[in-house]
């Protein structure tokens, strides 16, 4: 018999309702099904939003739709859907990307066979918002030494491609209030916690990139998320003191460099 798993999501109101309409169909034409969907409304959705949500509800009777009036963000929202979920095995995605038609059957094997492993994600191909054209590849590491090496100064995870153990992140006091950075935060309390994480070296998922995405990971706002990320890190020993202010500068540097030079250097230096 195999794993039952669910697939967690959160939208709000900024979202298009063709691009949720594309990754819903990414999720129901898998080669491996889920046995349900989570989808987290953040906040009142727009009527025509709404109504997409309420067409696909009636379609697919695994769907379930949790609904908050307040937009909380990310992080809270993921929160709420992650106790709604039934199931031990939870995938991630976000509402405006698509999966791979092959992502959960493959995520899903390697965590039945490997029973250490408590996170596994993926590569991901990168796009502009049509999707017509793959203009960068994420390469994220493989192995779970190279991932605690890598995250203490990136990411080591493509958060919207992983699946996690649910059991694993509720140890780890689930997502906490990291802006742009929940899931970063979450693996290093993870990985403090002794849990074991590696990434399929495949690209299981598309993920819309391009100048919008990068232009959010600026400024001054941005900077105040990442110094709290850094002393967050900090805290649990993930980095040292020479880490962290290394750390601070670096990506302090990137956040504060006009849009057109940033995007040249993801482009160019941060991405494949």
């Amino acid at each position: 018999m195999r794993a039952k798993f669910s697939v967690l999501m959160s939208i709000y109101k900024k979202e298009k309702k063709e691009y949720l309409e594309l990754a819903i169909d990414s999720i129901y034409n898998q080669t491996l099904l889920p046995d349900e969907v989570v989808l987290v409304e953040d906040g009142i959705l727009p009527n025509e939003l709404e109504n997409t949500v309420k067409k696909i509800e009636k379609k697919y009777n695994n769907l379930k739709v949790l609904r908050f009036k307040e937009n909380r963000g990310l992080g809270p929202a993921l929160n709420d859907g992650l106790r709604a979920c039934k199931y031990e095995y939870i995938a991630r995605m976000d509402t405006d990307d698509m999966c791979k038609c092959n992502r959960f059957e493959k995520q899903i094997d390697y965590l039945i066979n490997n029973p250490d492993v408590d996170v596994v994600g993926s590569n991901m191909d990168e796009y502009d918002s049509d999707m017509n054209s793959i203009i960068s590849k994420k390469i994220v590491p493989k192995e779970h030494a190279e991932i605690k090496r890598y995250i203490k100064k990136r990411n080591p995870m493509n958060h919207p491609t992983v699946i996690y153990r649910k059991s694993k992140v509720l140890k780890s006091n689930g997502y906490e209030d990291y802006p742009y950075f929940e899931d970063y935060f979450l693996w290093a309390k993870m990985i403090k916690n002794g849990c074991i994480f590696h990434n399929i070296q495949d690209e299981l998922y598309d993920f819309r990139a391009g100048s919008s995405m990068i232009k959010r990971r600026g400024g001054r706002n941005y900077l105040h998320c990442i110094k709290k990320l850094e002393r967050g890190l900090l805290d649990l020993n993930i980095i040292n003191k020479k880490e962290y202010y290394s750390n601070l500068f670096v990506r302090g540097v990137i956040a504060l460099i006009p849009n057109k030079i940033r995007e040249l250097l993801y482009k160019k230096i941060l991405r494949k």
